[in-house]
């Protein structure tokens, strides 16, 4: 193994992005002094399954926690749990840290900096946010707060603020966990990434197993003495609920980098280069504090997510440690299960495609998961989206029962390899009768845009 400079990297914050890059930073340089500062008094958990676990399909948080400080601390990771980053100077390479125990400042010189704030959720100034039962879930802590509120209280029903992938994966937990479910979306549909044909199945589902969906409205009001006893809701008037969730988005947490010089992109987040180094030499950041390639626009965008933020933290690790790494890019696949439905998409949306002023063209197909003798098939719907000159893919879309996910990968391959329609529909795919019909619903989305891209040239012709 080639031999690199003993260094001295700090690393702010201890889960995705930031323990990635710790341990890669360790695996190239052994001789380097490598310090985590978090925040929380736990590192490297698993976010994403923290609705399964209130659900009570993980029995236990301590299940989703990937690797303990302890565990870090045996690789020679130096981990300080319950230390708060307060910003840095980078002319002097010296970092201002306060242990939140003691209350004491520390100042720490380093070598290599890595940013790995993370995000926060957005939540909205409403009166009587302040109010017992009211919770947003982005921490291993707010996860284990919420699964003490319903087993100590047992409550009968929940209003969730906003339709994302918490709010979504939460509706379903707290369905599961036998509560009276509400969602409010300010938008004309909920699920934001994808487009209304898409959301309309969702609601759907969530219609059918009892959940009410109110869509163009918004919380005005959360009505109580201590705790959440009613809201008043935009267009729908006064509701009871003996909780609310707010799962209205995140942002990226900026503030440390942005005070101590480091520049931010057009979204807000953390501007970067393929190295994952801000403006500052030797200053790097990862995870969704930071912006990152869209491989689709060809721009720096932001796109929040766990399997982007541990491939930055990778790279990042790579760099600061002396090695030389590159993130080329995502292109946004990302999966989700509602109930019964899965969910999934990559690359653009109708929508986005439109604010971006591309030409553009859209199939929808419906067709079903296994052969059609099979008993057990489901049905599932696929939008392409993709270019009219060319049929050059430039997004998908999926919902279906079972197979959603294999699918949506086919297509995040695609455009990663900038496939055209034309070439999709050549794919060779697997078949078995208990995995997809002879014709996948993959190939019978690609045929049917390369047939709208043929009607429009036969009607150009005329």
């Amino acid at each position: 193994m080639q031999s690199f400079k003993p260094l001295k990297i700090f690393i702010i914050g201890g889960v995705a992005a930031g323990m990635s890059a710790a341990v890669r930073a360790r695996k190239n340089n052994p001789r380097s002094e490598i310090t985590v500062i978090q925040k929380e008094d736990v590192v490297s958990y698993g976010t994403c399954g923290m609705p399964y676990f209130i659900a009570g399909k993980i029995k236990k948080a301590e299940n989703l926690i990937a690797r303990s400080k302890e565990e870090f601390e045996q690789q020679n990771i130096k981990v300080l749990t319950l230390h708060e980053a307060l910003y840095f100077h980078h002319h002097e390479k010296t970092l201002f840290v306060r242990d939140l125990k003691s209350g004491q400042n520390i100042n720490f010189k380093y070598d290599k900096l890595i940013i790995a704030t993370g995000a926060r959720p957005q939540n909205p100034a409403i009166s009587g946010a302040h109010l017992k039962n009211v919770y947003s879930l982005s921490t291993l802590k707010d996860g284990q707060n919420i699964d003490a509120f319903l087993t100590n209280t047992l409550p009968k029903s929940v209003v969730i603020v906003g339709s994302g992938y918490i709010g979504l994966e939460m509706a379903e937990a707290l369905l599961a966990r036998g509560l009276k479910v509400t969602i409010i979306e300010k938008n004309d549909h909920i699920l934001q990434s994808v487009d209304p044909e898409i959301s309309e199945k969702i609601i759907t589902e969530l219609q059918i197993n009892q959940c009410d969906v109110l869509l163009k409205s918004a919380l005005l009001q959360i009505h109580g003495t201590e705790k959440v006893e009613r809201v008043t809701i935009e267009n729908f008037g006064t509701l009871s609920a003996d909780m609310v969730l707010f799962a209205t988005g995140i942002v990226p947490n900026v503030e440390l980098a942005k005070s101590s010089g480091v520049v931010l992109g057009k979204s807000g987040a953390i501007a970067i280069n393929n190295k994952m180094e801000t403006n500052l030499h030797g200053v790097y950041a990862a995870g969704d504090c930071a912006e990152v390639k869209n491989l689709v626009t060809n721009r720096f965008d932001y796109i929040p997510l766990g399997t982007t933020a541990n491939k930055q933290g990778r790279v990042a690790g790579e760099n600061a440690s002396g090695r030389f790494a590159q993130m080329k890019g995502v292109v946004g696949t990302s999966v989700l299960k509602v109930l019964n439905l899965h969910v999934a998409r990559t690359g653009l949306s109708s929508t986005q495609a439109s604010k971006l002023g591309l030409n553009f063209e859209t199939v929808l197909i419906n067709s079903i998961t296994r052969a059609g003798y099979s008993p057990c098939k489901k049905e599932i719907s696929i939008k392409l989206v993709f270019k009219k000159q060319g049929g050059q893919l430039l997004g998908a879309q999926i919902v279906g029962g079972e197979g959603v996910a294999k699918r949506v990968d086919i297509f995040a391959m695609a455009l990663h390899q900038k496939m055209t329609v034309y070439e999709i529909a050549e794919l060779d795919l697997a078949y078995a009768p208990p995995f997809s019909p002879v014709w996948d619903p993959v190939l019978v989305a690609a045929s049917q845009a390369i047939k709208k891209l043929e009607n429009n040239v036969k009607i150009r012709k005329i």
